[in-house]
């Protein structure tokens, strides 16, 4: 307080105009510079939560964004840093953090300087009993029902949940890349698939319409394909609209507008844990972790709740800076002077005075108080109700996840594998129909066929290449969405898909 006191005197001890402007400026120059480091310090706090939460680096943002041909990391990496999702999340994350100190700042005492102009101002006639003065306040909580210590509880489960939405955020955001990607990929191989179908058929209506000028064939193999012809260019009309909207939506998530071509990598190694593992697996979720700690947050609302039945108890005192003393005491003469000694307040007058002489008075106070809530109609009740509501609503959505992530992962498990056995049965078609191709193309030599025989050989090969194209990508984003159901890319570990 006379360090306060000390500067404030010092400030306006400067007669000169020019100084303490100089004095003011510099004050305002190192707020500034401390405001500055703090937002860099937010700043800082950002990119270290969206660090940890997905595994992405600057360097990794930085060769991606150079690239023009991008892989599914790239692109995550991409709608991580290049996207406003993540950063929204993170700011969720810090806002929880900054809560958690201001529920342990709570437990400190609070300072404050007090200006107050009692009016109307005192005369001849009254005895002001409300005082002008500038003081320092100081209010120190001891006890207050259990609130502090509930609302402390409370943020720390709130900041563990929004770290744990971050991470969940991160994995929503990275299956939802995961699908726009293969998507775009899709409608690319299909789009290319029917040109070239469309190129095999024109060549097979050229081949008709030269055997039926020889009588080789008929008018109506002519007319069939031809109308295949007419169906497949609709067809690739309607492929190339799906293909830009599949590239919006892609270049949308991870925040490009540049002209782009995908890049398919092999995709992650197949998991080392097994169906068996489900149980250990639903425990690192984060939705499941988010639940489970939900609980925790909620129990703190039920003993903040029947805290509000518990005393308050807390130390409060004032130092009073300036108050005017020897107007207020000249007044208070003139009040005694004029027989305010047989006034009802003179008790209270009284005390100030020795024997009809004012006294000193101290510059500060301190006291304890207390206070115990006794009626309040049914609101505390009412509280304690809905916290306990709250409570069982907690448990309930724990056991609820609990059960979707157990089905989530089953379900995930049981589509890859399914997808690796289609995968293997469209290999064994491919190679077939690449057996196929390979004995009509020599037959064709033999002239035991004719380039009709060749055509449709090609065509079902075009096929049966594409179905095991599609089965291949559809493989690669099942295994992606059993690693996120199973919490494989978390963090670090994100580098698998590089």
């Amino acid at each position: 307080m006379l360090v306060i006191r000390e500067f404030i005197t010092n400030i306006n001890g400067f007669r000169d105009r020019g100084v303490r402007s100089l004095l003011v400026s510099s004050l305002i120059i190192i707020v500034s510079l401390f405001c500055f480091k703090g937002l860099c310090a937010l700043d800082d706090s950002l990119k270290k939560l969206l660090r940890q939460a997905t595994g992405i680096t600057d360097d990794d943002v930085k060769s991606a964004a150079e690239k023009r041909e991008i892989s599914l990391f790239d692109a995550y990496a991409l709608a991580v840093q290049k996207t406003e999702r993540m950063a929204i999340e993170g700011e969720n994350s810090i806002q929880a953090q900054e809560r958690k100190l201001q529920a342990i700042e709570s437990f400190l005492p609070y300072f404050s300087i007090r200006a107050n102009l009692a009016l109307p101002l005192p005369d001849t006639k009254y005895v002001s009993l409300a005082r002008s003065a500038v003081s320092l306040y100081l209010r120190q909580p001891i006890f207050t029902g259990l609130k502090e210590v509930s609302r402390m509880q409370s943020a720390w489960s709130e900041g563990r949940i929004r770290e744990y939405q971050l991470n969940q955020g991160a994995y929503q955001l990275l299956m939802e890349v995961g699908v726009a990607y293969y998507s775009v990929l899709l409608a690319e191989r299909d789009l290319k698939n029917n040109e070239e179908l469309l190129d095999l058929h024109n060549k097979t209506l050229a081949e008709l319409q030269r055997r039926v000028g020889i009588g080789r064939s008929r008018q109506s193999e002519i007319l069939r394909t031809g109308a295949q012809i007419n169906a497949l260019q609709a067809r690739i009309k309607s492929l190339r609209s799906s293909r830009d909207h599949a590239r919006l939506v892609l270049a949308t998530l991870i925040g490009i507008v540049a002209d782009y071509t995908l890049a398919d990598s092999p995709g992650p190694e197949d998991p080392s844990f097994t169906v068996e593992d489900t149980q250990s697996l639903i425990e690192s979720r984060w939705d499941v972790k988010a639940a489970k700690e939900q609980i925790e947050s909620a129990r703190a609302g039920v003993i903040s709740a029947y805290g509000t039945h518990l005393p308050s108890v807390y130390l409060e005192g004032s130092y009073i800076i300036d108050q005017g003393k020897q107007y207020k005491v000249d007044r208070l003469k003139q009040g005694l002077q004029m027989g305010l000694s047989a006034n009802p307040l003179s008790g209270i007058a009284s005390g100030y005075l020795n024997n009809g002489v004012p006294t000193k008075t101290r510059d500060y106070y301190f006291s304890f108080g207390a206070e115990l809530p006794i009626f309040g109609g049914d609101i505390t009740f009412a509280k304690v109700r809905e916290a306990n509501s709250i409570k069982r609503q907690a448990d309930l959505n724990y056991t609820q996840m609990l059960r979707i992530a157990r089905q989530d992962i089953a379900d995930s498990f049981q589509v890859w594998e399914s997808s690796k056995i289609e995968l293997e049965a469209y290999r064994k078609a491919l190679t077939y129909a690449e057996e196929n191709n390979r004995v009509v193309a020599g037959e064709y030599r033999l002239n035991l066929v004719t380039i009709l025989d060749v055509l449709t050989a090609l065509t079902s090969l075009q096929s049966a290449r594409y179905d095991y194209e599609r089965a291949l990508l559809q493989l690669k984003l099942n295994r992606i969405r059993l690693g996120i159901a199973t919490n494989e890319f978390s963090g670090e570990k994100i580098r698998a898909l590089k």
